[in-house]
């Protein structure tokens, strides 16, 4: 019986470097958790910004013009729809370190009742590389009709 209390209390004292280890194991999976619900939040965020300003550009199309609409760039300023929601996504995207280059298609007659269809796209730049293998592009588009 006093042996095995005594190898019992012998194993105890072994067990102190137990809780580094297991936290060692675990600290890389709880990184790529959380590192990848950031990255997918940011996604979502930008994905929404992009879609305001692809209804932004619309929207100044079907009010502020009376002739036909194409432009395309990534031009910033309040001239046409393109500049419109490029000015709109320079100021709302999300993008870390590097400048925030949207590119924006328009097209309309810029008649009563003719359709304005703006395009936004934007390369997603995310922390490490948890989710931009999947999703390297984000666009929306948007459609309107003249006013």
């Amino acid at each position: 019986m006093v042996t095995i209390y005594s190898q019992m209390k012998r194993l105890k004292s072994c067990e102190k470097g137990v809780a580094a280890v297991e936290f060692a194991l675990i600290l890389p999976v709880l990184m790529l958790i959380v590192f990848g619900i950031l990255n997918y939040g940011i996604l979502l965020y930008d994905q929404a910004v992009i879609t305001n300003a692809a209804r932004e550009g619309a929207r100044w199309g079907a009010i502020n013009t009376t002739t036909a609409i194409s432009c395309s760039g990534s031009a910033t300023g309040t001239a046409d729809p393109c500049q419109v929601a490029n000015s709109y996504t320079a100021a709302n995207l999300i993008s870390f370190g590097s400048s925030v280059t949207s590119t924006t298609t328009a097209s309309g007659s810029g008649t009563s009742g003719s359709i304005i269809t703006v395009t936004v796209s934007y390369p997603f730049t995310e922390i490490g590389y948890v989710v931009g293998y999947l999703l390297n592009n984000l666009s929306a588009t948007s459609v309107m009709y003249h006013e």
